[in-house]
C-alpha cells in the first residue's frame, strides 16, 4: 500500500469520488469527520459504502475513541461488513489497545471474519 486516503463517514459523494481516485486504500472516517449531531447517520452511511461493490480498494473503518462511548456502536456496525482493517484513534496507552483488541476479538468471533487493526492517534 503506497496511499490512503481518508474519507468523511457521512459523506457518499466524497466516497464515490475518492473510488475513483488512485488511492491503495481509503479509512471510512466516523470520528472526525462529522459533527456529534451526524454520528448515527454516518454510521448507516457507512454501512452502505461498506456494503458497495468492493473495488482493489482496501477498506478501512476509523472508530470513535474510546472515551466518547460510541466505540462499541461503530464496531457493531460495521463489522459484520468485514472492513478490512480497523483504525483507532486517540489510543493512550497500552490498556486502550488491549481493551479495543478484546472488543475486535469479540466482534470477530461474532462475524467470523479478522479485521487488522491499526492505531493512529
Amino acid at each position: 500500500m503506497r496511499s490512503v486516503l481518508f474519507v468523511p463517514g457521512d459523506s457518499p459523494r466524497k466516497f464515490q469520488r475518492a473510488r475513483e481516485g488512485a488511492a491503495d486504500a481509503l479509512i471510512l472516517d466516523l470520528e472526525d469527520s462529522e459533527a456529534a449531531s451526524q454520528k448515527d447517520a454516518a454510521r448507516a452511511i457507512t454501512r452502505d459504502m461498506l456494503s458497495a461493490e468492493r473495488s482493489a480498494q482496501k477498506l478501512f473503518v476509523r472508530v470513535n475513541a474510546l472515551d466518547s462511548s460510541r466505540t462499541l456502536g461503530d464496531l457493531a456496525a460495521v463489522m459484520p461488513l468485514h472492513p478490512y482493517g480497523i483504525v483507532l484513534p486517540k489510543c493512550s496507552g497500552v490498556a486502550d489497545v488491549v481493551q479495543r483488541s478484546n472488543f475486535l476479538d469479540a466482534f470477530e468471533a461474532a462475524t467470523r471474519a479478522p479485521a487488522r487493526v491499526y492505531g493512529a492517534s
